[in-house]
């Protein structure tokens, strides 16, 4: 649970901080200011799941500062001595409302609704990714695709264009038909999983490749392959049998 606070006066937001890690110890404090300008800065940066917001402070109250930032990725409850500002708040999409001083009881059955609506929605985006999963298969648009890690974010890859995957520690590096190569944030043992009903093969400890671009296969120098784009692949003690068994019944099937 991810927590930002924002109350102009400090024993508030200490207060707040004691009680949350009373009742939630899993709380992480991601923001905590006395300044609605530093907050603004401050908060695309933290990326908290709740925001406890004071109303009236100097220079920008609560509101406004709600309406400069760039984007609801985050809940908020509002607090405040201010009974009045209740419907704005909630007409600002404040999921719940508490009045200073803050009771700890009160806090307590905030944030627990809170959590149990949260799960709710997540729930219920998870069986909306299902049903959005179960249509892309049935009508053919995820057909052998995978998407992988970038650091950017996920690219769609279709594995009839992957050469052959290299490992380099945790990561590996992944090339491509039309002469890419993409780092990606897996193990090269995750991808063999990944691509193995795709009957990728792994011919060493550190390469995974893609049979329908292999070009020559040398038994000489320990044994290796040639891919399409040139690359010389070693073939590991242990699986030049299942190349050259592969090669013969490519050659018989032609």
């Amino acid at each position: 649970m991810r927590v930002a606070i924002i109350d102009d006066e400090v024993h508030c937001v200490e207060g707040l901080v004691l009680h949350l890690k009373s009742k939630f110890p899993e709380t992480e404090i991601v923001f905590k200011g006395t300044r609605p300008e530093d907050a603004l800065l401050a908060l695309p940066d933290a990326r908290p799941d709740l925001l406890f917001l004071d109303v009236e402070m100097p220079g920008m109250n609560g509101f406004e500062l709600l309406e400069q930032l760039p984007e609801d990725s985050f809940d908020v409850i509002f607090t405040t001595a201010y009974s009045q500002y209740a419907a704005q708040a909630f007409k600002a999409k404040a999921v719940n409302y508490l009045l200073k001083p803050i009771d700890e009881m009160e806090l307590q059955s905030a944030v627990m609704q809170w959590k149990e609506e949260r799960e709710m929605k997540n729930n219920l985006s998870s069986e909306r990714i299902k049903e959005l999963l179960t249509y892309m298969k049935r009508e053919g648009i995820l057909k052998n695709k995978i998407a992988v890690p970038v650091s950017e974010g996920f690219e769609f890859i279709e594995t009839n264009e992957i050469l052959y995957c290299q490992s380099q520690n945790n990561y590996t590096l992944l090339f491509t038909v039309d002469n890419r190569k993409l780092v990606l944030s897996k193990t090269l043992k995750e991808f063999e999983k990944l691509l193995d009903k795709y009957f990728f093969i792994r011919i060493h400890k550190s390469y995974l490749i893609n049979p329908n671009y292999m070009k020559k296969y040398y038994r000489n120098d320990g044994g290796y392959l040639v891919m399409q784009d040139g690359k010389s692949v070693p073939v590991s003690k242990n699986k030049k049998e299942l190349i050259t068994n592969l090669f013969d019944a490519i050659t018989k099937t032609a």
